[in-house]
């Protein structure tokens, strides 16, 4: 009989992506493993909480005010070398609460959805302060220095791009899986179109456009956007997603009463596989898990203005995919969408069927039986009086 396993996922709360892959994964274990326990911390948020209030208001205004800032921040980390001062402070964040957490708590197997606990806990098993198998899933389709961390048992990763990269970097191909990005099952299940239309009281003939804001409703001009669009002579039915952003929704409801087209408002949504699957084009950033959603719901995607970074080369990825287009102006978003939907969508047709090249549906649960399968036979644990040693490390 199975012993009943300990799973400890560390994640972070900056955007939706490294959050719900957590969620993905633990959901999938309590499926397919319901007798193992799992527990999803947000990491920042328990090694220091009012540094998490900060980052994350800076990481929202950077990505939504100033993107090129964040490109620079984005590229710089990725330059530094895992014996820098800076790489080295970055793996000690924390690392006294991650050894008392793991003596209290005892996992038998940890997953990282965020860079920062992931070389964490490779710092502690490199100094034998821990030794608990420890695997991280790369939530976007971007190679980046950070993820990468010498005593990182393995690594999930969304496609075989970032596997290549991976091994350009000095990874064994024996630790990489190409698995896709984890979503929630809703994502994968099949979708009653014609009930969903009616329930929403959607147009039969008309195409749909969804728009999506991102989680905090920081998709950049959308408002002008949607204003085009809503007066627009093509025919067409919009939804829009504002997520967390209150006022945004208050300002698209009020611009689709002077609407000549159909359009539907949402504010935060637990159901966009629902509008997803209604959906024939999607506008939207370039986030890991976006993407991963509408692959997985066969959505072609029109990319518009992607944050330096992960989102670029997501974008660059799903172009070369010929699963979407990039926009990077309000009259380019205008002239894709008249372009995709000319023709009854016959572009959007061969798009959608492009995702099937790519789309991967498994994810979750294929990380959940892998982290369930690491040996952890000679696990240790970070001793209760540790921090004489801790201290020795970090001079």
């Amino acid at each position: 009989m199975q012993k009943t396993k300990r799973v400890l996922i560390l994640s972070a709360s900056y955007g939706e992506g490294h959050q719900q892959a957590a969620l993905a994964v633990r959901d999938a274990i309590m499926e397919s493993h319901p007798s193992h326990e799992v527990h999803i911390i947000d990491y920042i948020e328990m090694v220091h909480p009012k540094l998490n209030i900060f980052a994350r208001y800076c990481y929202l205004k950077s990505v939504r005010f100033a993107p090129a800032l964040y490109g620079l921040f984005y590229k710089g980390t990725s330059r530094i070398t895992p014996s820098s001062l800076i790489q080295r402070r970055l793996n000690h964040l924390g690392y006294e609460e991650l050894a008392d957490f793991l003596h209290a708590e005892r996992p038998d197997v940890i997953l990282s959805t965020f860079p920062t606990p992931a070389g964490v806990m490779s710092v502690l098993r490199e100094h034998g302060l821990a030794n608990i198998p420890a695997a991280t899933v790369i939530t976007d389709h971007a190679i980046h220095s950070q993820w990468i961390h010498a005593y990182t048992d393995h690594y999930f990763v969304g496609s075989e791009h970032v596997k290549q990269g991976l091994i350009l970097r000095g990874i064994d191909e024996r630790r990489i899986s190409v698995t896709g990005i984890p979503i929630r099952p809703a994502f994968l299940e099949a979708s009653n179109r014609a009930g969903i239309r009616a329930k929403l009281g959607l147009e039969e003939d008309y195409p749909t456009l969804l728009i999506m804001g991102g989680a905090y409703g920081v998709l950049t001009d959308i408002v002008q956007i949607c204003e085009e669009l809503f007066q627009s002579e093509c025919r067409m039915q919009l939804i829009v997603i504002c997520g967390r952003n209150d006022k945004l929704r208050v300002q698209i409801e009020q611009l689709s009463k002077e609407a000549t087209n159909p359009v539907w408002v949402f504010g935060f949504t637990r159901e966009v596989h629902e509008l997803m699957a209604v959906s024939d084009l999607i506008v939207t950033k370039a986030g890991g898990l976006t993407i991963s959603e509408a692959l997985a719901m066969e959505l072609p995607m029109l990319l518009y203005r992607p944050i330096p970074g992960q989102e670029t080369q997501n974008a660059a990825f799903l172009v070369k995919s010929r699963v979407a287009v990039l926009a990077r102006t309000r009259k380019q978003v205008i002239d894709h969408v008249y372009r995709l939907l000319r023709d009854n969508g016959s572009l959007l047709t061969r798009m959608r069927a492009n995702t099937n090249t790519i789309r991967k549906v498994t994810a979750a649960r294929e990380i959940a039986d892998k982290l369930i399968e690491l040996d952890d036979k000679d696990v240790l644990y970070p001793p209760q009086d540790h921090t004489s040693t801790l201290l020795a490390e970090q001079s």
